[in-house]
């Protein structure tokens, strides 16, 4: 088992990022439930949305956890006009490896993207951009109150072009992403601080987070912004029913919901974010879970207690943990694709992740 775990070490950090988005923190097993876990404890790695949700009143023991997911965009239209390559719209690979103990984490990410896509005779150029993100929290706490703080160091690096020949697509994207020389972008990276607060009383939790409580972007020095924390704060909620029941036996379905309010004080990505997720417990390692979502754009601090639902997404997921080995699939779907109004433009994001905890 130890040689095991070195191999695992060893491939985590030494195997390049693959392929993605902008930095994505979230916590994979949750995108099914909208994306909502401010204050919720569902799985090794949920300090990422919450640095508080690493108090050792939730977590008794340490964890190392490997993960790895491939996120991109699925648009319909491109399979209805034989578009070349049309799977890989905006294909976003994801690689971690995080060490936790009682109340401290060390996490290591990389991540990649492809983005602007063009078509081109006989193959697809991207532009791509790779994150490589270094992150260490700490909480503490007593009783039901818990206090959360992260510390990330963000480096960002470009290569245009890449380009995907479509007689190997699936050569080109490994060793393009893999092998090719990405250039630094010494402006993009950053070094912030983040704090969370989380009331816990078992079957309810209430969290409050800010990414930005302290930041440096490029060569600026440290500083500290009360519209930046504003902008950047998160507050949720969540609920769960009990895991076992009074004689210690493991119930048959676990039960979890989450309403998160994200980045309040921005008008460019407040956004309302919600889900609900039945488990069935085989073993207390052994499970099957089914999620749904929705997440929703709210242009104006008003606008968090109304639904629009031309502007929603509504998503799905499906999570399967067996021992250490946990597989989530999630897809999110814009809501008006219900009501039958759907163009080129529309697109289904869709998700898959492994993970490895210990």
């Amino acid at each position: 088992m130890k040689r095991f775990l070195l191999v695992l070490v060893c491939m985590a950090l030494c195997i390049p990022p693959l392929v993605s988005l902008s930095l994505l923190q979230t916590e994979r097993g949750t995108i099914g439930m909208g994306s909502a876990g401010v204050a919720l404890s569902s799985s090794p790695s949920s300090f990422f949305y919450n640095p508080a949700l690493l108090y050792t009143g939730i977590r008794e023991e340490g964890f190392f956890t490997l993960s790895g997911s491939y996120h991109d965009s699925i648009r319909p239209a491109n399979f209805r006009d034989t578009v070349q390559n049309p799977l890989m719209q905006n294909p976003f690979t994801h690689l971690s490896v995080s060490f936790s103990g009682k109340n401290v984490a060390l996490t290591l990410q990389n991540q990649v993207s492809l983005n602007d896509r063009k078509e081109l005779s006989g193959l697809t150029q991207y532009r791509g951009l790779t994150h490589t993100l270094l992150q260490l929290d700490w909480a503490t706490g007593r009783s039901f109150f818990a206090f959360g703080l992260n510390v990330k160091a963000l480096a960002v690096s470009e290569r245009n072009p890449i380009d995907i020949r479509n007689d190997s697509i699936l050569t080109d994207f490994i060793v393009q992403t893999s092998l090719g020389k990405f250039d630094p972008l010494e402006s993009e990276a950053f070094i912030s601080v983040g704090i969370g607060l989380l009331l816990d009383y078992d079957w309810f939790k209430m969290g409050i987070a800010s990414d930005n409580f302290a930041f440096a972007q490029g060569s600026d020095p440290l500083q500290v912004s009360a519209d930046k924390i504003y902008k950047t704060l998160d507050w949720g909620f969540s609920f769960s029913t009990p895991t076992y029941d009074s004689n210690n036996l493991l119930h048959l379905f676990k039960a979890q919901g989450a309403l998160d309010l994200v980045d309040l004080g921005s008008e460019d990505t407040r956004e309302l974010r919600t889900g609900f997720a039945l488990k069935l417990q085989l073993l207390p390692t052994w499970s099957v879970s089914l999620k749904s979502g929705y997440r929703e754009k709210k242009k104006l601090p008003s606008d968090l207690l109304k639904f629009d639902f031309t502007q929603g997404t509504h998503t799905l997921g499906l999570s399967a943990q067996l021992g250490a080995f946990t597989l989530d699939i999630a897809c999110e779907i814009p809501i008006y694709w219900y009501r039958g109004i759907t163009d080129d433009d529309s697109v289904v994001q869709g998700v898959l992740a492994l993970s490895f905890s210990l």
